[in-house]
């Protein structure tokens, strides 16, 4: 009898690994999947509260700071003049600029204090 049941599952094993190999065309995901996740700044993260546009108008410099930890500058009418990435330490933000420089701002509320100007939010 435990011939018949071994011989049983050899031939279900063997029935199941040719049904796998019957398909002609790989199967296709119905939705597409995304290859690369955006990273956001959490709810928790002292970063999460800058998220947005900031400007000094009479620097005529303007601040976006995004959810995935970057930010860019626009100043006097220079777009996109200088990126980077920010954190934020102590109620300090460190803007960390490709240029090699970085700079650092006070955040008061609605008010962040640079050396260059006191940016608000938009």
């Amino acid at each position: 009898m435990s011939s018949r049941l071994l011989a049983a599952a050899v031939a279900a094993a063997l029935l199941g690994g040719l049904a796998g190999c019957a398909q002609d065309e790989p199967a296709t995901p119905t939705e597409p999947t995304a290859t690369t996740a955006s990273p956001t700044v959490a709810s928790d993260d002292p970063r999460s509260s800058l998220v947005g546009s900031w400007r000094a108008d009479d620097a005529n410099w303007t601040v976006h700071f995004a959810a995935d930890g970057t930010f860019t500058e626009d100043f006097e009418g220079n777009v996109d003049f200088r990126r980077g990435s920010y954190r934020v330490e102590d109620g300090i933000v460190f803007l960390e600029g490709d240029d090699g420089q970085t700079t650092e701002g006070e955040i008061s509320g609605e008010t962040i204090n640079f050396k260059l100007g006191m940016l608000e939010r938009l």
